[in-house]
């Protein structure tokens, strides 16, 4: 279950702190206009199918009317292609209630197999007086309805010389780690551990293959299959090594 709205928790808090007294015994009484999105959470999709969820909205009040909010996409959050999902430019709370709710909807297809696609959305209002919540954070993931080919990695000084791909039977690149054959996706990451969960939808023969761009390895990984190691190495593989495996 996701987790609660943290809008109503700030704004009781809000409330305890501004119901103190004045002149003894009169309370001061304002009025705290504010909307919010519930915490960010991971959305998944088959990698050749669809999926949605429900983004839930909170406000500090209520009102006699509905009340429409714009939103769009935080372009210095957001790291998925637009291909990868939609949404509507509103949401609205009904009149007599704080909750609202509007719908996500992703394309499996569109999303990074690596799992890092983050989709952030915002409120945008020019009302007056209103405060507005810090942007939603969805992680667009791939979900899997296959076991998973898994890569670790743990990089030398130099991560920055890697490259490896994943190729069907008929060579045809399925993953890599950069586009085109590219060094240099992982600079910066020296000494770090990364795990990435490939999805492979077709049965059939596979090859694996790292290349390290000064010829003297770059770390030691292991590729796992169903829970099962199929291949590792202690990263002492000069300019590059490959190897096939099958999956079922």
């Amino acid at each position: 279950m996701k987790k609660i709205l943290y809008i109503l928790t700030i704004v009781l808090s809000l409330s305890s702190v501004l119901s103190c007294e004045k002149n003894d015994d009169s309370p001061i009484i304002i009025n705290i206009n504010y909307v919010g999105f519930e915490s960010g959470f991971i959305l998944g999709s088959d990698p050749i199918g669809t999926a949605s969820e429900e983004v839930r909205i909170a406000a500090s009040n209520t009102t006699n009317s509905d009340r429409t909010f714009n939103i769009v996409i935080d372009a210095d959050l957001t790291t998925a292609d637009p291909s990868a999902y939609s949404f509507p430019s509103t949401v609205t709370i009904p009149a007599n209630t704080n909750l609202g709710s509007f719908v996500v909807e992703v394309n499996g297809e569109n999303i990074n197999a690596l799992g890092d696609d983050i989709l952030a959305i915002k409120f945008v209002s020019d009302e007056e007086n209103l405060l507005i919540s810090d942007p939603i954070s969805l992680n667009l993931r791939q979900v899997c309805p296959n076991p998973e080919v898994v890569l670790d990695i743990t990089f030398d000084d130099f991560p920055g010389e890697i490259y490896w791909a994943v190729l069907d039977s008929g060579d045809n690149i399925v993953f890599e780690s950069a586009d085109g054959g590219a060094y240099g996706a992982y600079s910066g990451e020296a000494g770090e551990m990364i795990s990435r969960s490939l999805c492979i939808l077709q049965s059939g023969i596979y090859t694996f293959q790292i290349q390290d761009q000064y010829a003297d390895g770059a770390g030691p990984f292991t590729i796992s299959y169903d829970g099962s190691i199929i291949f590792s190495s202690d990263g002492v593989y000069g300019g590059g090594v490959e190897t096939e495996f099958t999956v079922n």
